[in-house]
């Protein structure tokens, strides 16, 4: 007990000193002096903030939302995309619907659609 309490106390101890450190800094950048300063200084972080936020966004946040994409595809397919499906199925047989199947609709829409297109086309002519 007594070994915890010592390393809170150091930690509680080291917590409020160390950031004390970061103000005896030499080389902080200083604050502008005239107004062509902070013009100047505003203008160079404008110019650099459409490239780090392009840097950020394609190095961490897009590979991080393609990482979590999959993983909820993984979790879907392994776990719950079966359930669900049944479930689904169960509640439109209650209904008297039939379920639709996706391929053959996704079929008859792009047929409907070619067929569109080609009319489309010959009007043209």
């Amino acid at each position: 007990m007594t070994k915890i309490k010592t390393i809170i106390n150091i930690s509680l101890i080291v917590g409020l000193l160390l950031p004390g450190f970061c103000f005896a800094q030499e080389d902080a950048v200083a604050m502008p002096q005239t107004i062509e300063e902070a013009k100047g200084f505003g203008l160079n972080i404008l110019k650099a903030l459409p490239d780090a936020t392009k840097k950020v966004w394609q190095e961490e946040a897009w590979p991080f939302i393609l990482q979590m994409w999959g993983w909820a595809q993984d979790m879907w397919n392994t776990y719950l995309g079966h359930y669900v499906e049944d479930w689904w199925n169960k509640v439109l047989n209650w209904t008297g619907k039939e379920p639709a199947n996706l391929q053959t609709e996704f079929q008859k829409e792009r047929q409907e659609m070619e067929k569109d297109t080609w009319e489309r086309f010959k009007d043209l002519f």
